[in-house]
């Protein structure tokens, strides 16, 4: 325990210098808390004094904080969905927006991934289960990172505006199907794949959703609006905290993350102003002070740079890296305009779902425990997710201030005028 302790004021610590200096930057903090993990792990601290590495992160004290990062993913996930203004997606012309977004957003860096892991393997993953490896860098190319674009939503204040809406929709439906894609990948891989398995696993959840929806919102509702002249009491909120908790350890018992369990505990709950306001009151700030940094930074401590063994590495890497932009970005923008949403919101859009970050680690992590990714490729793969989530804060900040400035200086500094 005292070990365990240390390594949450470290974790804690670093993520708040590193966090406020992302911010110096124009990004936002979790960029920063990424980065802390990154210095506290192997690629750096790791790398300057191994002893101090190994007193800090021992494997044997690990699994308690990647316990505590578990929870506080959940309750970010929920405290997200309370505030998702999902009316603004009902009754418009861009209602199917989310899901062509998603579809489009997946397959095509999906495709460009594939094709440059064929293109690939024999230079940099020649010991690589074919099937496998082409598979997954399809699949990585193609993640977007939903606790990622949350915090960066959050921080950003767009939590309430109709873009981060569609954006977050459209990746919550993207990681599903990552989800499920990585589920089959590694079934592949182990030689264990069951087509009767990944149906009952889809089968499960729908049944899941359906009684989310169907029975477990109507008793909250009569609950919470039973007491409603009066704020929700500590026991009412126990019995909220469990709930999220059970709904997130159901999605992820069917085979699917722990997240969407906490965001359809969210949809459940949600509409409730004053059960939003106790959560805020009582629970947000040691989410956001203790529990989010931990998250975040776990995930950087287990990656490893110091590997790169292939001669060709950048080239590799900016071939990635582009695909990966192009496919996510292009692909997403593509959607959201064929859906009609107009050039200035589609581009936020595309922006967001651009963001890889964290689920991107835990997707490659997984990736190269199965030994699916070589050491060189996993490393290739981790730098390209870093690198796309730090583009989207900076491009929304300067397509913020674009709409700040008069109509003038922004076709003078090349902007797109709004769609009619």
């Amino acid at each position: 325990m005292p070990i365990f302790l240390v390594q949450l004021s470290v974790i804690v610590l670093a993520a708040l210098v590193c966090g406020a200096a992302a911010e110096k930057l124009g990004q936002s903090r979790v960029v920063g808390e990424i980065a802390a993990g990154l210095l506290l792990g192997p690629s750096v601290l790791g790398a300057i004094d191994i002893d101090a590495y190994r007193f800090l992160f021992s494997s044997a004290s690990m699994p308690a904080l990647s316990q505590l990062g578990e929870l506080g993913l959940v309750l970010l996930m929920f405290q997200l969905g309370l505030h998702l203004d999902l009316k603004s997606l009902q009754g418009r012309r861009q209602a199917n927006a989310p899901l062509l977004v998603a579809l489009l957003g997946m397959l095509i860096p999906f495709a460009l991934g594939c094709a440059i892991g064929l293109v690939s393997r024999p230079w940099i993953a020649p010991h690589a289960g074919a099937v496998g490896y082409v598979l997954f860098c399809g699949l990585a190319l193609s993640i977007s990172a939903v606790p990622v674009m949350a915090r960066i939503v959050m921080d950003l204040r767009m939590a309430d505006s109709y873009p981060a809406t569609v954006a977050l929709a459209a990746a919550t439906l993207t990681d599903i199907l990552g989800w499920l894609l990585l589920a089959v990948i590694a079934a592949f891989a182990a030689g264990t794949y069951a087509f009767d398995r990944t149906l009952r696993d889809l089968g499960l959840l729908a049944a899941f959703i359906a009684f989310s929806l169907l029975l477990a919102k109507p008793l909250w509702r009569s609950l919470l609006n039973r007491g409603k002249t009066t704020a929700p009491s500590a026991a009412i909120l126990a019995c909220v905290a469990c709930y999220v908790l059970l709904s997130s350890w159901i999605t992820a018992a069917i085979g699917f993350h722990s997240a969407f369990g906490a965001l359809m505990a969210a949809l459940v709950l949600r509409g409730h102003a004053d059960l939003a306001q106790a959560w805020r009151r009582q629970v947000t700030g040691f989410v956001e002070l203790i529990l989010m940094p931990v998250f975040f930074a776990y995930a950087g401590i287990h990656v490893s740079l110091g590997s790169v063994q292939s001669p060709d590495f950048w080239q590799w890497f900016l071939l990635f890296l582009v695909a990966a932009v192009l496919g996510k970005f292009g692909g997403s923008y593509l959607g959201a305009r064929w859906s009609g949403i107009p050039h200035r919101d589609a581009r936020i859009i595309s922006a967001l779902m651009n963001t890889r970050g964290l689920m991107e680690l835990i997707v490659l992590t997984i990736g190269l425990q199965l030994g699916i990714l070589p050491v060189p490729v996993y490393s290739m793969l981790v730098l390209m997710a870093l690198v796309t989530t730090a583009m989207t804060v900076p491009l929304l900040r300067f397509w913020q201030r674009q709409e700040r400035m008069p109509a003038g200086n922004r076709r003078g500094a090349g902007a797109v005028t709004r769609d009619p």
